[in-house]
Formats: C-alpha cells, structure tokens, sequence
C-alpha cells in the first residue's frame, strides 16, 4: 500500500474513530456519566436538537424526567433539573453571579436587550426599565387597559349576538398585541378593533422559531454557524423585520420626548440619566423583545385558562361566583378590586401550572469550580436548567398533576383545600422564575390577566366548540404555537 493510499485511508478514518472515541468517553469517563438519562443523549446533542426543532422539546424533557427522576442528562453537557431547590440555586440571589447565562439567541452585534445582556450590563439595564414595571407604573396603566378591554368586551359582545363560533386563542392575541403595542411603542395597532391580524403578529410567529433554533444550535460549539445553514430563512427574515420595525417606532417616539399624560415604558427610561441610562441601541432591542415577552405570555395563559375553565364548567361556576360577589357592577372591577379575588388568583395560578407559556428553561453554566444544585455536584462548564413543564406537571411534585384543581392554590387551613394537595411542592412552581433576573414584567402581566379575565366571565358564559385546543397537539417555539381555541360565546343576562 503506498503512502498516498495509507494517508487516504487515515483521513477518512479519523472522523469516525473521532466520533466513536469520544461516544466512549462520554458514556464512561465523561464528569457527567454518573448522572442517569438515555445513552444516546450523553453522546450527542442531536436528539435534544431535533425535539426542539419539531416544537417538543420540554414533553420530550418530561418523559425522561418521569423515567429517569428529578435530574436527567438530556444532552452531553446538560443537566435538567426538576426539584424546588434547584431554581434558589442555579437562579437565586447568590447563584447568578456564579451562574452566568448560556446559549441565548443575540439579536444585535451592538446591543443586547435586557433577556440576553451580559451580567455587566444587566443591571444598569433593569434599574433603567424597573420604573415602568413599578407598582405605580402599573396602576398609571389601568386607564388604558380599561379602553383596550373594552373595545374587546364590546366585539366579543357582537361575535355573541351573531351566535359566531369565537377564537379566543386568535382575540386574545389581538389584545394584548393593542395593549404592548401602546405600552412599549405608543402605537395603535387596532387589532381588536378591526378584528384582523395585524402583520406585525404573523412576524412575531417567526422570531419565536428562530430564535428557538438558534438555541438549539448553539449547542453545537464551533459547529453552530454550520447548524445554522438549516435554519429557514423566512422565520430569520421575521427576526430582521422585527428588529427594523421596532427600531423605527422607537425613534418615533424619543423624539417626542416626554409626553404630558403619556405613560408608557419610555416616559420612565428617558428620566434615567448618567450611569443608569439606556444606550439607543438598547432601547430598540427592549422594545422588540417587550413586544414579544408582554404579549405571548398573556395571550397563552388567557387561552389555557379559557380552555381549563369551559372543560371544567364547576370551577367556572366558582370563579363567576366570586366575581359576581365582589363587584356589584361593572365598574366595580377595577385592578384593586380583582388583586383581592384569591379564587382568580387560584385559578391563574392553576392555569399557568397547566399550561404554562414557556415550557422550556433558561440556561445557565456552572462556574469553572463547579457548584452543588439540589444536593447534586455539578462539574465547572455544565449547564444546568428546569424545564417547566415537567417540573409543574410530574406527581413528583403535585398531587392529581392532571386534574386541573384550582383550589390547590388556597390556603392549608381553607375548607375547600383538598386533602391531597397539602403535600404539593409549591415553592417549585416558578413561571416567572426567581432571583435577580426573574421576569421584570410579572406584576404588570398578572394585573393584566385578572383585569382581563374578571371582565370576561362578568360579561360572558362561553363552552368550546372542539377540542382542537387539546395541550398534547401543541407546539413549543420559546413560546406555545397556539391552535384555534374555538369557543361559543353567551352575553349573561343581568
């Protein structure tokens, strides 16, 4: 055999036996081998890939949990975790400066909103924002709501005289769409108004899948620039047009400067100055991740709960009764009056374990001297996340995990508290996360949930059409890819 013919055969022998050495070490001398999960999944990260590019990643993650326990290897350098100390210590106050984030999708080579910012930047940023997520700024916002909602009652009202089958998935949307839209960008979409998409929404489907993808191809290290030729190029045209759009709308409204009864996000950033101050290019990047992360939260926990509620009519029922009791009339359900109704609380808080907007996990990376989450040692460089869903939805942690029980949500001591659900592991339910980095808009986006869901079991009695809805049928892409959530609508006599 010449040299030429050896050297031929070397080289095409050296990415196979490459590969199949590192398969081995993976499975045998790899830090993590000790922790349990699928083979496959310890050798390569394709499978965990491949969930995700299909929009199951988290059901796939919760079937490993339900086979393999509280904390699953689901790739060759992931953990996922599923127990209540797990989010104090990969999230908590002490664990984020030990646990930076891994593996988010940067929008701007110059700039990074306040999701992706590096941990240098991510204060500054969130001291700028805070302001309008401030109980104040809440309550500023009511006035406004209140028009949106509305303009929304009195279009459901007419879908409801015509006796028209209703997608609440498609309505919803609309609404809180109007609502950020005004919020973050001080434009009048008019969704709800004119009862159509608007097509800023049909862009915004787009970004959540490519910005799921290149999650998943970062994984991949130095391949992910290859991974990410797979990518389709329509759904990272809807990041570019995105961005684009809502940079301009952001120029348009700094240059009106504060505005005289205007409150919106940007009449609390522009009073921040000096070192707490927001660069142009960050205040365009907030304003394109806000419209996302204010609307497809809400939408889809209005959505999950509508649907829990028309399944399970006794807790409608309940839920109707306590707001009948409280507001006498319709101008009575005001933001005061729906943060004193515990059984809409109970019954978001249910609908949000249920169904949950962000099934997946945020990624973080254990310090190079490595740290100890829920008691199990993690090697420095592992990255380590809780997938929701499973967390919320195992009976590792809750009692009837299925049933959708609202009342679980009530005190220990309350009458209707069920038996079962005392030994429920509530501290691990964390949809807006925890510590430092927790979700900056959860009082804002709770306010807006009852507001709006009290105003709708007041005006309407609603039962599904199909069950097109069905959890099991959805996709995840960052968020849920919400089907028709098809409903009839009854306006309530009174």
């Amino acid at each position: 055999m010449s040299e030429f013919t050896q050297l031929l055969v070397f080289l095409v022998a050296l990415p196979p036996s490459y590969l199949l050495l590192r398969a081995l070490y993976r499975i045998t001398f790899h830090p993590l081998c000790a922790f349990p999960g699928p083979k496959l999944r310890a050798i390569s990260h394709l499978p965990h890939a491949y969930y995700g590019s299909q929009g199951i990643q988290a059901v796939a993650v919760r079937d490993l949990h339900r086979q393999y326990g509280e904390v699953v290897r689901i790739a060759p350098d992931l953990l996922s975790f599923m127990t209540p100390s797990s989010w104090k210590d990969i999230h908590g106050h002490a664990a984020s400066k030990k646990f930076p984030k891994f593996g988010y999708f940067k929008v701007r080579a110059d700039a990074q909103p306040l999701l992706t910012a590096e941990d240098k930047d991510y204060p500054r940023q969130r001291a700028a924002l805070s302001h309008g997520f401030s109980d104040r700024a809440i309550a500023g916002q009511e006035w406004t709501l209140k028009k949106q909602i509305d303009v929304f009652i009195k279009k459901l009202g007419e879908k409801a005289s015509a006796h028209e089958v209703t997608n609440m998935s498609e309505w919803f949307s609309w609404l809180t769409f109007d609502i950020v839209g005004e919020f973050t960008l001080s434009m009048k979409f008019g969704c709800v108004e004119s009862g159509e998409n608007h097509p800023w929404v049909s862009t915004l489907v787009k970004w959540f899948r490519a910005t799921s993808f290149a999650a998943n191809a970062n994984a991949f290290g130095i391949f992910a620039p290859f991974v990410m030729l797979f990518a389709n190029i329509k759904d990272l045209m809807g990041i570019k047009i995105h961005l684009q759009r809502s940079a301009e709308k952001v120029r348009e409204r700094l240059e009106q400067g504060e505005v005289s009864g205007k409150a919106d996000i940007w009449s609390y950033v522009l009073r921040a100055q000096g070192d707490k101050s927001l660069t142009m290019g960050e205040m365009e990047v907030n304003a394109a991740a806000l419209l996302v992360a204010a609307t497809a939260p809400v939408s889809d926990t209005l959505s999950g709960a509508v649907y829990l509620l028309a399944k399970n009519r006794d807790k409608l029922v309940k839920l109707r009764e306590e707001v009948d009791g409280l507001a006498k009339s319709e101008e009575d359900i005001t933001m005061v009056l729906t943060g004193k109704m515990t059984y809409l609380m109970a019954v978001i808080n249910e609908s949000l374990r249920c169904y949950t907007p962000t099934p997946g996990g945020g990624r973080r990376k254990a310090p190079p001297e490595g740290a100890t989450v829920s008691g199990y040692f993690v090697p420095g460089g592992t990255i380590v996340c809780v997938y929701q869903l499973p967390a919320f939805t195992l009976p590792n942690n809750f009692a009837l995990p299925e049933t959708f029980l609202p009342e679980r949500w009530l005190p220990a001591d309350h009458p209707d508290r069920p038996n079962a659900t005392l030994s429920d592991k509530q501290e691990v339910f964390q949809p807006f996360s925890v510590g430092p980095k927790a979700c900056l808009g959860k009082g804002m986006a709770l306010a807006e949930i009852k507001f709006i869901l009290a105003r709708l079991v007041w005006h309407f009695d609603f039962e599904l059409v199909d069950n097109g809805f069905a959890f099991e049928k959805q996709r995840a892409f960052l968020f849920r890819e919400r089907p028709a959530l098809n409903v009839q609508l009854a306006a309530r006599n009174r």
